[in-house]
């Protein structure tokens, strides 16, 4: 067995005695290796020889204290040469059985690793305390039971109360009754060391009644052998974000129930991969149900009506140019071609960089149809379904410039008197014939007019004196021909003036058409009163 001596010897601690002299009678090995020199150095040297002028002065009043019969303990900091240790020194006086004070038993102990944890551990005592107070969201310390030790004031701030109102609350007490259930088992399973953790989605209960959402997250704070210590709850309040899910799912609901209402749907295309999706009621729509799988944007552009292909190109979104665009095209679909209107939007990254590109495309073919039927009733005559003047003049509007166009200026004759004679009831028959007789001296690509009355005009696109020539006799022939309605003959015919604008000018179609119109109908006037000639004066 070791001797008292080699025992204190080993010990990480420093252990010297002083007689009343203030002389070493003892230093174990640590109180000499912190010196730097051999323990029988020390033995029989004065304590301020020792110790350093720069030490003494603080030791000398304690070592006197110890002296007198009092114990001593205190920290101080020990300098050896150019180190300096925290160091707890014990100064216990050496009574003998009579009560005489023989020296003084010193054990000094090295603490600076502890001081720098106890520091440690206070900075971050602060640092907690600091961000439980403000933090942003609300914090709660709970025990083992479930009462909240500690609380934040934005916790306090969500239920309506004060930190002073929730400490000490049991959480189930502020808990929606229909989220007790959930949130105290799992809590119950972090009590007993099945869980350290968990999240949820749970109600509490505000001051005022109303429900506050909230998302949870506890964390167990435990001990090295697995003891629960205490409870730490994070609480975010989603209330708002929970309301605006549900404005966002009823605005989804019914922008759903809208689209399937009507013929068409949503899609979007990720602007880096070009990748292209489509909601899956557009997608039934365009390629039926057995096929409603996703579409690729070359795929979706071979269903687009080659006419509209580049007019339906989303490029100069795809490049930035521009943010918003609306184009109408033809789609093939799985009921067949119908006209779409789709309408799309650039959505943009934070630095402006295309990011992402959203559309609606929506079946208009019967509107279209509307406004085509529409513009055709505007710019027909509703008896004879020829061309009125204003669609007369939409047809001149669209004449390209510098072609020539000949124009034949047509009145029937004795048409009052077979009005005034047989009723309007036959003179609408009559017009009606006329015009059946005039499609059938014209092309298709030539265009016809009912002007008011008994007036008539003809266009002939691309036209040369010739041609005019023979179409203005054949008008003439067909209206000679003889008319007859219920058995009996009408003195009908029709006289014709034709002339050919050559479209050289600079004036529009349109102001060209007057002044030659003006020529055409002289001429129509002429042939009526040469009537025996029955030709065609060209102007």
């Amino acid at each position: 067995m070791p001797s008292a001596l080699a025992i204190l010897d080993m010990l990480p601690g420093l252990v010297a005695y002083f007689d009343r002299d203030l002389t070493y009678r003892y230093a174990n090995a640590t109180y000499a290796a912190w010196r730097g020199i051999a323990p029988d150095q020390i033995v029989g040297r004065h304590c301020r020889e020792i110790v350093g002028e720069g030490n003494f002065p603080t030791v000398l009043p304690r070592l006197t204290e110890a002296l007198a019969g009092t114990p001593v303990t205190y920290e101080y900091t020990l300098f050896d040469g150019g180190d300096a240790r925290r160091v707890q020194g014990s100064y216990v006086p050496d009574v003998d059985a009579d009560g005489v004070i023989r020296g003084v038993v010193v054990l000094v102990t090295d603490i600076s690793v502890r001081r720098d944890l106890e520091a440690r551990i206070a900075e971050k005592e602060i640092m907690f305390n600091d961000a439980f107070e403000h933090a942003p969201v609300g914090m709660a310390v709970t025990n083992a039971d479930g009462r909240m030790e500690r609380v934040n004031a934005a916790f306090a701030a969500m239920l309506g109360l004060t930190v002073v109102q929730l400490a000490g609350l049991d959480f189930r007490t502020i808990t929606h009754p229909d989220d007790q259930e959930a949130d105290a088992r799992l809590f119950a399973e972090v009590v007993a060391g099945g869980r350290d953790d968990y999240t949820l989605e749970k109600r509490y209960i505000h001051k005022n009644g109303e429900p506050v959402h909230a998302s949870l997250a506890v964390s167990a704070v435990r001990a090295p052998d697995g003891a629960l210590i205490r409870v730490i709850a994070h609480i975010q309040d989603v209330t708002e974000r929970r309301r605006a899910d549900r404005a966002l799912q009823e605005i989804n609901a019914r922008m759903t129930l809208a689209m399937e209402a009507v013929r068409g749907g949503f899609w979007h295309i990720d602007v880096e991969t070009k990748r292209f999706e489509t909601s899956p009621s557009f997608s039934r729509f365009v390629r039926g149900p057995e096929r409603s799988g996703p579409i690729d944007l070359d795929t979706y552009g071979d269903y687009i009506a080659p006419a509209n292909r580049d007019a339906a190109s989303v490029q100069t979104l795809l490049d930035g140019e521009i943010d918003n665009a609306s184009v109408e095209y033809e789609l093939s679909t799985i009921n067949g071609p119908r006209w779409m209107r789709c309408d799309r939007k650039l959505l943009r990254a934070a630095d402006g960089s295309p990011l992402r590109i959203v559309g609606v495309t929506i079946d208009i073919s019967e509107d279209r149809e509307r406004q085509l039927r529409a513009v055709v009733a505007a710019e027909t005559d509703p008896l004879t379904g020829l061309l009125n003047r204003r669609g007369l003049d939409q047809r001149l509007a669209q004449t390209s410039p510098g072609v020539a166009v000949g124009i034949i200026a047509i009145d029937l004759d004795r048409f009052k008197a077979i009005n005034d004679r047989f009723g309007h009831s036959v003179g609408d028959t009559v017009l009606v014939e006329v015009a059946r007789r005039l499609r059938r001296a014209v092309r298709a690509s030539d265009h016809l007019a009912r002007l008011g009355g008994d007036e008539f005009a003809v266009l002939l696109p691309d036209a040369d004196d010739a041609r005019l020539s023979v179409v203005a006799n054949r008008i003439e022939r067909a209206l000679c021909e003889r008319m007859t309605s219920d058995g009996i003959t009408l003195p009908v015919g029709g006289s014709v003036g034709a002339v050919l604008m050559d479209g050289s000018t600079t004036s529009s179609a349109v102001q060209n058409f007057a002044a030659a119109w003006g020529r055409a109908d002289a001429a129509l006037y002429a042939a009526k009163r040469d009537r025996t000639a029955r030709s065609i004066r060209l102007v």
